[in-house]
């Protein structure tokens, strides 16, 4: 039987224990309600001599930052290194683990200035981790870049005094293959943090990382190394980063299937918290590396392959490049700027070399005691391959600049193809220095700068073997975030064709000498432009987005004793016409307006010219003319005309000109022609055309010729008969038919003027012929000497050449009757061609006439011939 003494103690212990039992409910209760902590179940409690289980655990946590879920099956939490302080167990093992985490919809963001890291802090926060952590099944379901993602894995922890704490995860995405591994290892003591972490996909280990943190009186030194020898599947990476990458519209570029990466650091950091600010203003030195044995996919610009190598040294934040190398491919570089290109300048693979180079002797000030000398090396595959080297100057900190000496830039293409001009077999040497910054762009050709094409055609235009002279261009621009905001290209220009063809023109080499300057969308070309045949001509070309392009071109004064360069270079020039003396000059201005119609304008001036047209011998011919070609007409205005001679075997001059003509583009032969003035001298008379104007498309034209003061003997002189003279003046109207059959006089009418005139025919051959018929012995003799008071005749041309003259002869010979009255009735008919072909050869005529008359005549008598049936 139990004492009242023992009662009492028991009672007691009783009272204490439920006193403990409802404080300690009573601050479960409000830790549960200061944790947001909703939900804490456990369910079947067991106890063990290995230490306590828990079949299952749950708890719901709902808190302004979100609402956590856990759920813990088969909780053990074994006595094996019980402690009596926090976290009490020390060996943890979870047969399941699943958590669910879900961010609030609406919460703040507010970005709070992490607080400075603190060592020990961590140090306390690692010490109450068990020293052993085993979850068997990890089931994770977390906010991620698509909303939310699931993981499934394990997970071992365990912690020592000497190694810290290390972490083993497997973890599996959903819907993956692929299984993630992590180990890492955490080491922190009051100053000191040191990792080491190591990741490995399918059991092939892919990442490595050693970094060692330490707190210093002036700051934090921070160490480490990171190394990816065998990167095979960072594909996979890839997909596991673009899961949980930050942001969702972050687009990764597509890994290689194999690299080898690595990068090592030893900064000085200022206090505070590491983030990328505090790195931004480290100091130290960082090197980094990698190798890309096949292509890397990067958006923008291509497939990536090969090696690079980085080295910076960083002074309290102002970091500067100490070493840069690179063996780079870029395969099918589709990037932006390639986009704006023709197809047919678009490479298929890039291939970039860099490499240390020895210093340049004189550098821009902005590189001065901060230059990186590098040399580097460009290559570009496709249909035009190109190749550059150069020595470049890169400043090794901000603000960036770069400078390029010894360039060449090499480039060729067995086809290129622009808008209408298509280039066959281009080859380009450019010898050039420049520089390069934020705010400016020059860049400076050198001498050998050339460009060669075999040939470039377009519309009607085909140059062979061209060359352009590009040594002394210079280009400059201002830069405003990386766009040129203004430039200007400028230097001298030369240009070489050993052949022009163009259907206006004869084929031969041309040639241009002169000056370019560009600006924005105006250009200007100043220079000569000079071809085989010795032409030269003075040309000014400007072009404007606005107002188009105007050229302006002048012919200095051509002394055509020294040749006819025009005839050598003109293909229309009339083959019949040679000019062999005189001075000729020209100008004409060109405007092509955008949207709107061409506008030419021609001036010719011509003094004291003489030479052939056909079989016609010209001199002393003065004359000015102007073209006019604007709002779609042609206006030709012959403002003076004056020859001293032409002789188509009869001598014609004085001759005196004035006309103007105008007709639509589209129909220039169906013109208006205007005559101001016209009139010759012709045997010591005159013939006039009076002022009117013709319309072209009403053919047959009417030209009436007005004759007046026309002397006889001048033209027994100029057509010698045997024994045949005389005197008199003579006026006439000869109406001209125009056609396209040719010229055509009908019923034209020349006449003696009062008093009449006088002809003798003295011939003894007339004479003999007289004899024997008394009626035409009266004849000669009254020709002998015969004095006509009359003397008209009606004159007939026919397109062929035929003149008919029916003559009505009156008068009297003094010595026959008393003078009685004789009238005559004469017809006579004239191959007008053939005379003149006759007068033509004589001595005194030009030989080149005179072979063109005797090729007309052999024409003449070869189609009059009789043809065989």
């Amino acid at each position: 039987m139990i004492s009242r003494r023992t009662w009492l103690r028991l009672s007691c212990l009783l009272l204490v224990l439920a006193l403990l039992g409802g404080y300690a409910y009573l601050s479960w209760g409000r830790l549960l309600e200061r944790q947001h902590i909703q939900r804490f179940d456990w369910h079947t409690p067991r106890l063990t001599p290995d230490g306590l289980s828990l079949r299952r655990l749950e708890l719901q946590q709902q808190s302004p930052a979100g609402t956590l879920q856990l759920q813990i099956v088969g909780l053990q939490l074994g006595w094996r290194d019980f402690s009596l302080e926090p976290p009490f167990w020390q060996q943890v093992r979870i047969e399941r683990l699943a958590l669910q985490w879900r961010p609030a919809a609406e919460r703040a963001e507010t970005a709070e200035q992490a607080p400075p890291l603190d060592f020990q802090a961590l140090g306390q926060l690692l010490a109450a981790l068990p020293r052993s952590l085993v979850v068997e099944e990890l089931l994770a379901d977390l906010p991620c870049a698509k909303g939310h993602c699931e993981l499934r894995g394990d997970l071992h922890q365990t912690r020592t005094a000497s190694a810290g704490t290390q972490l083993e995860m497997q973890l599996q995405r959903q819907g993956g293959d692929s299984q993630l591994s992590v180990n890492a290892q955490l080491h922190t003591d009051a100053d000191t943090l040191e990792l080491q972490l190591a990741l490995a996909l399918d059991q092939r280990p892919q990442l490595s990382l050693h970094s060692s943190l330490q707190r210093t009186a002036d700051g934090q030194q921070w160490h480490g190394e990171l190394a990816a020898p065998t990167l095979n599947e960072s594909a996979v990476l890839r997909t596991w980063l673009e899961d949980w990458a930050p942001l969702p519209e972050l687009s990764l570029p597509g890994a290689p299937s194999a690299a080898q990466l690595s990068a090592s650091w030893q900064l000085q950091l200022p206090q505070g918290a590491p983030d990328l600010d505090l790195l931004r203003r480290a100091s130290g030195r960082l090197s980094a590396s990698g190798t890309l044995p096949e292509p890397w996919p990067i958006p923008g610009l291509g497939q990536l392959q090969g090696e690079f190598s980085l080295a910076l040294l960083g002074l309290d934040g102002h970091w500067r490049a100490e070493q840069l190398a690179a063996d780079l491919t870029v395969q099918q570089p589709l990037a932006d700027w390639q986009r704006t290109l023709p197809a047919t300048l678009r490479s298929d693979s890039l291939q970039l070399r860099i490499e240390a180079s020895e210093s340049q002797d004189v550098l821009a000030d902005k590189l001065t005691e901060r230059a990186l000398p590098l040399a580097i090396h460009l290559r570009g595959q496709g249909s035009t391959p190109f190749e550059l080297r150069a020595q470049l100057a890169l400043t090794n900190a901000p603000p960036w600049a770069a400078q390029l000496t010894a360039a060449q830039l090499d480039i060729s293409s067995p086809r290129l193809d622009l808008a209408d001009w298509q280039a066959r077999k281009l080859k380009a040497s450019l010898q050039f220095e420049g520089y390069l910054d934020a705010e400016q762009l020059s860049l400076d050709l050198l001498k050998g700068s050339q460009l060669n094409l075999e040939r470039l055609t377009g519309s009607d235009l085909q140059l062979k073997r061209l060359r352009a002279d590009l040594a002394g261009l210079q280009l400059q621009a201002q830069l405003q975030d990386g766009a040129a905001e203004e430039w200007r290209l400028e230097g001298p220009l030369g240009l070489r064709a050993r052949r022009l063809a163009h259907p206006a023109l004869i084929t031969q080499g041309w040639r241009w000498q002169g000056r370019l300057k560009a600006i924005e969308e105006q250009i200007e070309l100043n220079g000569r432009v000079s071809a085989d045949s010795d032409l030269q001509l003075p040309v000014q070309l400007s072009y404007d987005g606005n107002r188009g392009l105007h050229a302006h071109a002048q012919l200095p004064e051509l002394f055509l004793r020294a040749g006819n360069p025009l005839a050598k270079t003109l293909a229309h020039w009339p083959a019949l016409l040679e000019l062999n003396r005189g001075r000729l000059s020209a100008s004409a201005v060109l405007n092509l307006p955008p949207n709107q119609a061409t506008a030419l304008k021609l001036d010719l001036t011509a003094k004291g010219l003489a030479g052939i047209y056909d079989r016609a011998a010209l001199s002393g011919l003065d004359a000015r003319a102007q073209v006019n070609l604007a709002r779609g007409e042609l206006r030709v205005t012959l403002a003076e005309l004056r020859l001293k001679e032409a002789n188509p075997g009869v001598p014609v001059g004085p001759l005196q000109l004035r006309a103007d003509y105008r007709a639509p583009i589209a129909q220039l032969d169906r013109g208006l022609l205007e005559l101001h003035q016209a009139q010759a001298g012709l045997m010591g008379g005159t013939v006039r055309v009076a002022p009117d104007r013709w319309r072209l498309e009403r053919i047959p034209l009417l030209v009436p010729l007005e004759l007046r003061g026309l002397q006889l003997n001048r033209l027994f002189t100029l057509y010698p008969a045997e024994g045949l003279a005389g005197t008199g003046i003579f006026d006439g109207q000869l109406p001209l038919h125009l056609s396209t059959e040719g010229i055509q006089v009908e019923r034209g009418r020349i006449a003696a003027r009062t008093p009449g005139g006088r002809l003798q025919l003295r011939s003894e051959r007339i004479r003999a012929l007289g004899s024997s018929n008394p009626t035409m012995q009266l004849v000669t003799q009254s020709l002998e000497d015969f004095h006509f008071t009359t003397l008209r005749s009606q004159v007939d041309y026919d397109p062929q050449g035929k003149l008919l003259l029916t003559m009505r002869l009156e008068g009297q010979n003094p010595a026959i009757e008393q003078g009685r009255p004789i009238h005559f009735n004469i017809n006579l008919e004239e191959d007008i061609p053939s005379l003149l072909a006759s007068l033509q050869l004589t001595d005194k005529v030009n030989e080149i006439i005179r072979r063109r008359v005797q090729q007309r005549i052999l024409e003449r008598n070869a189609n009059a011939a009789p043809k065989e049936p």
